[in-house]
């Protein structure tokens, strides 16, 4: 196969934008770089930009005093650790923010940053395997095992550079596009796609007269508990809300073939944090398909989205979670389908000029 039987890069997909997403660094809690990021791409296109006070960014388009709110969410925080130990020979032993799998991990690359922002690359130790006995070469490292290399003498070294228990250790990579231009190759697309696909919606509608007011915010701390998805919502109060993350894609060897990336819309029946709302469901199942838009649907037994917080506020919010399938998330490498990115913005662009206070009484309905 020549390179010119490979299939074109679908859709209009600003790499730019998503690369300086993903490659900056903000793991839980630590979301403040990334939400400039957001802020950068946005402002433009929007009225106004809000934060809570966890630092979730929130980007304003005003529609109709009376129409409805819609908030679109994709969380802006990453997985990553946290220094909680540093040993007489300049070794750091690590925290994890967010959930990891040990064997993910040795030899791979990391940012430590400090207080005043420096930066550091360090790798994870690993062990060579001569000699080693097979019930340690079969073992899967726990967390509490592994240690941070910076390249220092000892523990006096790294005292003059700054660096401190409680400094921030996040995976370092890098942005491809890979042999077939659709799949691009990069950390942090849980959930750095799902924030970029709100920050395109809202750039689709810079020139646009909606009814709706629509929300675009860029949640943190979602990988420990969904907490900024929480106060967000609390300080919007939306009518209606959307979140945008990543799920597992299960088309790769051994796993199921039920969940595909490169199909398009993928609509999220439920997971181990909410039930989605199936009248909102079906309305963009329909419009996905007036549209011209593939889609598949997902239902997840485990693990939750921003929806989780988003549908208790008050007294209840119109919810369903948007995903957009991915390999190997949860360390450093990830890998997303432009068609799926694309698509989806296709979709929310097209439902936010749509909504208004007639459509979101019809969905309010679906439940009496």
């Amino acid at each position: 196969m020549s390179k010119n039987d490979i299939e074109v890069a679908y859709g209009d997909v600003n790499l730019e934008m998503l690369e300086e997403l993903t490659l900056t660094d903000g793991i839980s809690g630590h979301e403040k770089e990334v939400a400039k990021v957001f802020t950068k791409w946005v402002k433009d296109s929007v009225d106004e930009i809000q934060y809570d006070q966890l630092g979730s960014v929130i980007s304003i388009k005003k529609g109709e005093e009376d129409g409805p709110k819609i908030m679109l969410a994709g969380h802006i925080d990453e997985i990553g650790f946290l220094i909680k130990d540093i040993d007489d020979n300049g070794f750091l032993r690590i925290h994890p923010v967010g959930g990891w799998w040990g064997h993910v991990l040795p030899s791979q690359a990391v940012t430590v940053k400090n207080r005043k922002g420096d930066e550091f690359v360090g790798v994870i130790g690993s062990q060579a395997p001569h000699g080693m006995k097979p019930e340690v070469r079969n073992k899967v490292m726990g967390i509490e095992d592994l240690f941070v290399d910076l390249g220092v003498s000892n523990k006096e070294e790294l005292k003059k550079l700054g660096i401190q228990i409680g400094d921030t250790v996040t995976p370092r990579s890098e942005f491809n596009v890979l042999a077939n231009p659709n799949f691009l190759l990069s950390k942090a697309w849980d959930d750095r796609i799902g924030a970029a696909i709100v920050m395109d919606v809202m750039r689709n509608l810079k020139d646009v007269t909606t009814q709706a007011t629509v929300y675009g915010v860029g949640t943190v701390q979602e990988e420990v508990g969904l907490r900024g998805a929480k106060t967000a919502a609390q300080m919007i109060n939306p009518d209606i809300a959307i979140a945008l993350d990543v799920t597992i894609a299960t088309d790769s060897p051994k796993m199921d073939n039920r969940v595909k990336m490169g199909v398009g819309l993928t609509l999220e029946v439920m997971d181990g944090s909410y039930i989605g709302h199936k009248g909102l469901l079906y309305y963009l199942q329909d419009l996905a398909e007036e549209i011209d838009v593939d889609y598949q649907f997902e239902l997840l037994s485990a693990g939750g989205t921003d929806s989780g917080e988003m549908h208790k506020v008050h007294d209840g919010v119109i919810t369903l979670t948007l995903s957009i399938p991915a390999r190997y998330i949860h360390s450093h490498r990830g890998i997303i389908h432009r068609k799926d990115y694309a698509d989806t913005v296709k979709v929310l662009t097209e439902f936010c000029t749509r909504l208004d206070r007639d459509l979101y009484n019809e969905l309010v309905n679906y439940k009496r």
